[in-house]
């Protein structure tokens, strides 16, 4: 039945859709540090540069 809706419709007759990833331990507290940086409820201490040689001064120190 599937076939001939795929060729009556010139689509698949369903949706596709990817299963859903539970984010493991590391990858959940790095959501959780990135969302409590952006509220202020934690200091981001992450390197800002204006331009590429603020960037490659940084990096070569």
């Amino acid at each position: 039945m599937a076939t001939h809706q795929l060729v009556n419709q010139r689509r698949i007759p369903f949706e596709v859709v990817p299963a859903m990833e539970t984010p493991n331990e590391e990858t959940r507290r790095a959501l959780v540090a990135a969302e409590a940086k952006e509220l202020g409820l934690i200091p981001d201490d992450s390197a800002y540069f204006n331009d590429i040689d603020e960037l490659m001064a940084f990096l070569d120190e």
